[in-house]
C-alpha cells in the first residue's frame, strides 16, 4: 500500500495530465452516442415468431405505419364543408417528402370520380363514400355525440422528420396519434431527455446524501467524482465502440453514478476517521486502503458479477446493458483509487463540519436470537407472496398513463377497438385471389369471431369492392380484378398478394397468452386443407408473448450464476465457507423480500424490472463484504473488533442503501412504468439488505466466536 501512496504523491503532476488528457478524449466519444430506439433489440435473440416477423415485412415490403384519428363535432358524411377540410388536409400530407399514400374516406378519385380540389367535390360523391359500408367501419365512428375518422399513413422512410411535418401540419388539429412510426418517435424524445436530465440529477441525489454522512459537501462531491468520471469514461468509450444509447442502457450512466460512487464514499469516510484520530495525510490514505481498499475491490468485482450475469438473459439488449454498466462500475472502482489520492494530495483539505447521520445503533438490541427470528418471519412471508407474482411486458404497458403514446393509444382502442396486429402469411396451391380462398378466410373469420376485433384479407376487399364500385354481381375474375387494379390505385391491400401467397391481418381483442395461442391453434388447422402449401404466423404479440414466458427461465438461470460467482468472490476475500455463507444470507433475504414486494404491489416480474436481482447481489453482497473486511481489520487491533466494526460501517452502509435507493427514485421521473417499478423494488432490497448486514453478520460473529 505503501508503494502505491507514495508513486499517487510523487507523480501527482504527470497523473493529473494523464487524467485530463483521458477525460477529453471521454468528452469526444461521449458527442459520439447515438440512440437506437428499435424495440426489436429488446426481444429474444431466438424468436421464431421474430424471425418469421422479418422474413414477412421484407416478404410484403410492409412500411412503417403513422396513424391519425380526428376527433370531429360533426359527422364528415353528413357535413360537405367537413369533409372538404379533411380532404384537402389530406392532399397537403400526401404532399410531405416520406409520405407514401393515406388511406382514409377521403380518396382522390373513385370509378367515375376524379377530383383535382376540394370544391369539386358534391354531395353525390360523399353519398357514394357512405354507401360503403367496408369504408365506413374501418374509417368512421360515432362515440358520446363526437365523431372520429381515421388516416393510414405508410411512410417511405423512417426518418422522424417526416413524423415532425406531419405534427407540425396536425397543429391545432385535435388528434390522437398510433402505429410504429408515430410509437418510435416518442420513444425517441423519452429517451433524449432521459439521457440528457437524469445523470445529472443522480450526482446531485448521491452529492446531497453523501454529505450528510460525510459532514461536508467538499468531502461528498469528491466522493461522488470518480463515479462520475466513470460514467464519462463508459459513455466516451461507447461512442468510440460504435455503441447506442436504448431504452435499457440509457440506465447506464445513473447505475454507474449511483452505484460506483459507494466506494468513494467508503473510502472518504475512512480517511477522514483517520484523520480525526490525527494521522497526518500520507498514514490516513494507507490505513483507509488497508482497512477497506480490499474490500473496495472485492465490492467492485461482486457489482459487476450481478450485472455480468445479465449476458445469460435472452435480450441482446439487456446483454449489453449488463456489458456495459459492468465497465462503469469498474472505471467508477479503478477512479476511486486513481482520483481520491490525487486529490487529497493536492491543497485540499478534508474535514468533517458535521456529525454525520444514519445512526442505526438500535439494531444492536437484534444482535441475539430474536434477530434471526425476524430474519426468517421476512422469509416466510415474502416468500409465500412470491407465488402471486405475474409476468407481463408489452408495448403500451411500458409507457405510464399520463404520456402521450399511452393516452392515444387508449383513446384509439376506445374508440376503433385497436390492438396490435397479428400477421398470417399464407402460402397457396391455387391463385391467390381465387374464389376458394375467399370462403375459407370467410369461415375462420366465424371461428375466430369471439377473440378478434378484425380480420382483414384481400379476398374480402375484392369481393366488397367489386359489389359496391363496379355493380359486380358476383366475386370478381381474373379481368375484373385487373380492371379494379387500375381503378383503386394506392390501395395497400393489393400489396398483401406476392406471387402464390397472400397476407391476412388479425387484431385480437386481448394479447393474453390464451387468446393468443387459441386463434393460432384455429388458424394452423388449416394446414390440413390441400389448398395451403404453408400458414406462418407472427406478430409483436406472439414476440412479447413468448418473451413473457423465456424471461422467467432466463432470469433464474442469471440469478443463480450471478449468487454463485458471488458466494466464490466472497470465500476468496475470506477462505472461509462458514463466513461466506453467513455474507450472502442478507442478500438472500433482500432477493426475496423483492420479489415478495412485486407481489404484493403487482409489480409484473419482465425483462427490466428482472434487474432488480443484479443490482441487489452486485450491491447487496457489498455491505457483507465491508463489514466482513472492517472486522477482519479491527479483530487484531482492537479489544471489542465487533462493535468497532459496526460503528465504522453502519452510517456508510446505511448513506449507501438510503442514497442508492433515492438515486433510483429519480427513476419516477421516466415516463416508463418499469423505472418507476424498479425505483420501489429497490428501496424494498437495498434497506433489507443493509439492515440484515447490521442485525445478522454482528450476531454471527459473536456466537460462532469467529477469529
Amino acid at each position: 500500500m505503501e508503494r502505491y501512496v507514495d508513486f499517487i504523491r510523487n507523480h501527482r503532476k504527470g497523473l493529473s495530465i494523464l487524467l485530463a488528457i483521458i477525460n477529453i478524449v471521454a468528452l469526444i466519444g461521449l458527442f459520439r452516442i447515438r440512440l437506437n430506439v428499435d424495440m426489436k433489440t429488446f426481444l429474444p435473440t431466438d424468436s421464431a415468431y421474430l424471425t418469421t416477423y422479418d422474413e414477412i415485412e421484407k416478404k410484403y415490403d410492409l412500411s412503417d405505419q403513422l396513424i391519425v384519428m380526428f376527433e370531429l363535432n360533426k359527422d364528415p358524411l353528413k357535413d360537405i364543408n367537413t369533409y372538404k377540410k379533411l380532404w384537402q388536409l389530406q392532399r397537403e400530407l400526401e404532399e410531405i417528402d416520406g409520405v407514401n399514400f393515406i388511406s382514409s374516406l377521403f380518396p382522390e378519385n373513385l370509378p367515375g370520380y376524379n377530383i383535382k380540389n376540394a370544391d369539386e367535390i358534391t354531395e353525390n360523391f360523399i353519398k357514394k363514400i357512405d354507401s360503403i359500408e367496408m369504408f365506413k367501419d374501418k374509417f368512421l365512428r360515432e362515440k358520446n355525440g363526437k365523431y372520429y375518422t381515421l388516416f393510414t399513413i405508410p411512410l417511405k422512410t423512417e426518418d422522424f422528420k417526416v413524423v415532425n411535418e406531419i405534427e407540425k401540419k396536425l397543429e391545432g388539429i385535435n388528434h390522437y396519434g398510433a402505429g410504429t412510426v408515430y410509437f418510435t418517435k416518442k420513444l425517441f424524445d423519452y429517451l433524449f431527455n432521459l439521457y440528457i436530465y437524469l445523470p445529472p440529477l443522480a450526482f446531485i441525489i448521491m452529492l446531497i446524501i453523501f454529505s450528510l454522512q460525510l459532514g461536508s459537501k467538499k468531502a461528498a462531491f469528491f466522493s461522488v467524482i470518480p463515479a462520475g468520471m466513470g460514467s464519462l469514461w463508459t459513455l466516451g468509450l461507447m461512442g468510440w465502440y460504435g455503441k447506442e444509447l436504448t431504452i435499457a442502457s440509457v440506465l447506464v450512466p445513473i447505475f454507474t453514478i449511483i452505484m460506483g460512487s459507494a466506494d468513494g464514499m467508503h473510502f472518504l469516510t475512512h480517511y477522514i476517521e483517520y484523520i480525526e484520530r490525527g494521522l497526518n495525510k500520507r498514514t490516513a490514505v494507507i490505513e483507509t486502503l488497508k482497512s477497506t481498499g480490499i474490500a473496495m475491490i472485492m465490492t467492485t468485482v461482486t457489482t459487476i458479477i450481478g450485472f455480468i450475469s445479465m449476458v445469460f438473459i435472452n435480450s441482446n439488449m439487456m446483454k449489453e446493458m449488463g456489458i456495459w454498466t459492468s465497465f462503469g462500475i469498474g472505471f467508477a472502482g479503478i477512479a476511486t483509487l486513481y482520483i481520491l489520492p490525487l486529490i487529497i494530495f493536492g491543497n485540499v483539505e478534508l474535514k468533517r463540519k458535521r456529525t454525520h447521520v444514519f445512526d442505526v445503533s438500535f439494531v444492536k438490541k437484534y444482535w441475539n436470537i430474536k434477530g434471526v427470528y425476524i430474519y426468517i418471519i421476512f422469509i416466510l412471508i415474502f416468500g409465500y407472496l412470491i407465488t402471486n407474482i405475474t409476468i407481463k411486458f408489452d408495448q403500451i404497458s411500458m409507457f405510464k398513463r399520463y404520456t402521450k403514446v399511452r393516452k392515444d393509444y387508449e383513446k384509439l382502442s376506445s374508440v376503433f377497438d385497436f390492438n396490435i396486429p397479428i400477421m398470417v402469411d399464407f402460402g397457396t396451391i391455387r391463385e391467390p385471389l381465387d374464389k376458394i380462398y375467399l370462403n375459407e378466410m370467410g369461415s375462420l373469420k366465424e371461428t375466430l369471431k369471439d377473440k378478434i376485433y378484425d380480420f382483414t384479407y384481400p379476398q374480402e376487399f375484392l369481393d366488397v369492392m367489386g359489389r359496391e364500385l363496379y355493380n359486380f354481381k358476383m366475386y370478381p375474375n381474373a379481368l375484373q380484378i385487373l380492371i379494379m387494379k387500375k381503378g383503386l390505385k394506392n390501395n395497400p391491400l393489393f400489396d398483401l398478394v406476392k406471387n402464390r401467397d397472400y397476407l391476412a391481418i388479425i387484431t385480437p381483442k386481448d394479447n393474453s397468452e390464451e387468446t393468443l395461442k387459441e386463434i393460432e391453434n384455429d388458424v394452423l388447422k388449416l394446414k390440413d386443407k390441400k389448398i395451403f402449401k404453408s400458414i406462418n404466423i407472427t406478430g409483436m404479440p406472439f414476440v412479447f408473448n413468448e418473451m413473457n414466458t423465456t424471461v422467467l427461465h432466463s432470469q433464474i438461470s442469471s440469478l443463480i450464476i450471478s449468487v454463485v460467482f458471488v458466494f466464490l468472490s466472497l470465500f476468496v476475500i475470506v477462505r472461509s465457507l462458514k463466513i461466506s455463507f453467513f455474507g450472502i444470507l442478507p442478500l438472500f433475504g433482500a432477493l426475496i423480500i423483492e420479489f415478495g414486494v412485486m407481489a404484493l404491489f403487482k409489480i409484473p416480474l419482465n425483462i427490466i424490472s428482472a434487474l432488480m436481482s443484479n443490482i441487489t447481489i452486485g450491491i447487496g453482497i457489498d455491505y457483507a463484504i465491508h463489514m466482513i473486511g472492517t472486522y477482519g481489520y479491527y479483530k487484531s487491533r482492537s479489544e471489542n473488533p465487533i462493535e468497532e466494526t459496526f460503528n465504522v460501517v453502519q452510517k456508510p452502509i446505511m448513506a449507501n442503501a438510503i442514497g442508492l435507493s433515492l438515486g433510483l427514485s429519480i427513476l419516477n421521473l421516466s415516463p416508463f412504468t418499469f423505472h418507476s417499478h424498479l425505483s420501489v423494488i429497490m428501496w424494498f432490497g437495498m434497506l433489507s439488505a443493509s439492515m440484515f448486514t447490521l442485525i445478522l453478520l454482528p450476531y454471527f460473529f459473536r456466537r460462532f466466536d469467529i477469529k
